[in-house]
């Protein structure tokens, strides 16, 4: 009883999703695209002509600024307080770090803030920031030692210039990848997908990492599996 009387609560000061005119879906050439629709008021200094009207301006943008295709994923969250996740419908924007969820039955989508909230296979933890904001990190691997993913998205904004076979689009939404490694739930290191990077974030000999460890670049399974073999050490 005290779990839904939680919720409750926490449903109360959730906002309600305002969608702008923007649809994302997939192009005849199977990309993600995003397509935004705006009304614009014409130029002028008569506020009250008679001829005045808005014209729709439409924008074009290769990707989405959405973590998943489809934009709607099925999934569940955490909240503070609790420890049993709920089923939700999960939308993440990484352009604005912001995830919307919409519960079963429910028509409407909230903009939320959990601890914790899975989407797909994807299972994801917060930390708060020195505002007091959460910032989610995927969790790659969980083992005494953690690799954490961080994921954000950017605009790039191409020139307005009409549209030509070699520019079709207003802009285009860049993926950004982090990964941190953290020991015993102390604070994130930063890791990049290297041996070199891998061995002084650990800060431990060479003998505790898996002799076929390639010496240079790094998938992230590879990664995954050299903190395996390191924590059996631990």
């Amino acid at each position: 009883m005290n779990r839904y009387c939680l919720l409750l609560v926490w449903l109360s000061v959730l906002q309600v999703v305002s969608y702008g005119q923007c649809v994302v879906s997939l192009d005849s050439q199977k990309r993600v695209i995003t397509i935004c629709q705006a009304y614009k008021e014409p130029t002028g200094l008569l506020i009250n002509r008679t001829d005045r009207q808005q014209g729709l301006s439409q924008t074009v943008y290769l990707g989405s600024e959405y973590l998943t295709y489809p934009v709607w994923q099925p999934g569940s969250l955490k909240v503070v307080g609790s420890e049993k996740f709920i089923p939700c419908g999960i939308a993440y924007n990484l352009l604005i770090n912001q995830i919307m969820c919409q519960f079963p039955g429910d028509s409407v989508s909230h903009v939320v803030s959990p601890e914790a909230f899975t989407v797909n296979d994807m299972h994801f933890v917060s930390r708060l920031n020195k505002n007091g904001d959460r910032t989610y990190y995927r969790v790659l691997y969980a083992g005494k030692t953690r690799l954490l993913a961080q994921y954000k998205c950017s605009l790039r904004q191409i020139s307005n210039e009409p549209y030509t076979l070699e520019q079709s689009f207003d802009g285009t939404y860049l993926r950004q990848k982090s990964f941190y490694i953290q020991s015993d739930n102390e604070f994130l290191r930063p890791v990049k997908l290297s041996r070199k990077s891998l061995l002084d974030v650990l800060d431990a000999p060479l003998t505790r990492l898996p002799n076929s460890l390639p010496k240079n670049k790094l998938t992230v399974n590879e990664l995954v599996s050299a903190l395996t073999y390191y924590d059996g050490f631990r």
